[in-house]
């Protein structure tokens, strides 16, 4: 029986050619490579490989050379892995903002005094939502485009700073702040959102 359903692979080929297959083994093999013209083309081809193989006569570069070339590659791999813990940073650009706008009546809409504002960040929108909470001032907000869900939304402010884990829809809800002016930055899963000049309450 062909327990071959489609080709022999090269490793089962190479033992082949080395005689350290099984006899049952060989058997199903050479009865394969006697009805498939493409294992028998890979057969021919991995033992001329094998042959120059054997009768290369060439020398290795000195030890000299092949430490420069290894230094080289190793180089540049740690360039690499050190240029992929920069960070992009992206300032938010304001779209949109509810303040200027008269109350559209009779349509659904957030708490008296609550403001919506919409930032793009790049591949991403933010959308921002500023709401009174008793003496303090609420701020929520969600990452809504391209980036990863996840990261931590950070408020700094003159006197006070705080911040909150975006969930999985990266949604945010900071603790309520006092009115004044705040920074808010997104450290997302590969980018840093920034939007200064944030106006609460004010």
């Amino acid at each position: 029986m062909n327990n071959f359903l489609h080709h022999i692979p090269v490793s089962q080929l190479a033992d082949y050619i080395e005689g350290s297959l099984p006899l049952t083994k060989r058997v199903e093999l050479e009865t394969h490579l006697a009805v498939c013209s493409r294992c028998s083309d890979d057969l021919a081809q991995l033992e001329r490989l094998i042959g120059l193989m054997r009768t290369d006569t060439s020398e290795d570069a000195p030890s000299s050379v092949i430490d420069r070339a290894v230094r080289l590659f190793q180089s540049r791999a740690e360039r690499e892995s050190a240029s992929s813990g920069f960070r992009n940073r992206i300032l938010a650009v304001l779209h949109f903002d509810s303040i200027g706008l008269s109350p559209a009546f009779g349509v659904r809409s957030g708490a008296p005094g609550a403001r919506q504002l919409l930032f793009h960040a790049g591949v991403d929108e933010i959308d921002l939502r500023i709401e009174p909470a008793g003496q303090a001032w609420l701020l929520s907000g969600q990452v809504l485009g391209e980036s990863k869900a996840g990261g931590i939304a950070i408020l700094q402010g003159a006197e006070e700073t705080s911040e909150a884990i975006l969930n999985e829809l990266s949604e945010f809800t900071l603790p309520p702040v006092q009115k004044g002016i705040y920074k808010l930055t997104l450290n997302l899963t590969n980018v840093d959102v920034e939007i200064e000049d944030l106006r609460i309450g004010l």
